[in-house]
């Protein structure tokens, strides 16, 4: 009887570390140059550009509420059921891709400056500035 509970609990506590791999999910970066961006016109620049601050704005609320969720779980892993701290997410995705889409606006707008096109401009520097961890500009 004594053999079995510990087989029993070496398997459980197996699974349980197995899970550990599973959490979170791998990046997908965009490509931070396309083969086809020397026919990118004026329009199609400012399109993509405002695309991928859109994209920017839906990464950043995935990675505020995964980084709730870890909060979440890493109390009640340490105060109630520590085997809760194995569902932590301990990748970051969120910030590969949104530093890809970033880069990616960066060669828009130098793609923009080559083509003399209106510059286009950036509907989220607060956010930005949110995540480059900079202090808010004062009025003056």
């Amino acid at each position: 009887m004594d053999r079995r509970i510990v087989y029993g609990w070496a398997i459980g506590f197996a699974l349980l570390i197995g899970l550990c791999g599973c959490g979170g999910r791998e990046a997908k970066p965009v490509a931070v140059t396309n083969i086809g961006d020397h026919g990118l016109d004026c329009a199609s620049v400012a399109r993509e550009f405002e695309a991928n601050e859109r994209q920017i704005v839906a990464t950043v609320r995935e990675k505020d509420s995964a980084n709730a969720k870890n909060a979440i779980l890493g109390v009640t892993g340490v105060v109630l059921f520590w085997p809760a701290l194995f569902f932590m997410d301990p990748k970051s995705p969120e910030r590969v891709e949104i530093d890809a889409l970033r880069n990616r606006n960066g060669v828009l707008d130098d793609i923009a400056r080559t083509k003399r096109c209106p510059r286009p401009q950036t509907k989220i520097a607060e956010l930005y500035r949110r995540l480059d961890d900079l202090p808010e500009k004062s009025p003056q």
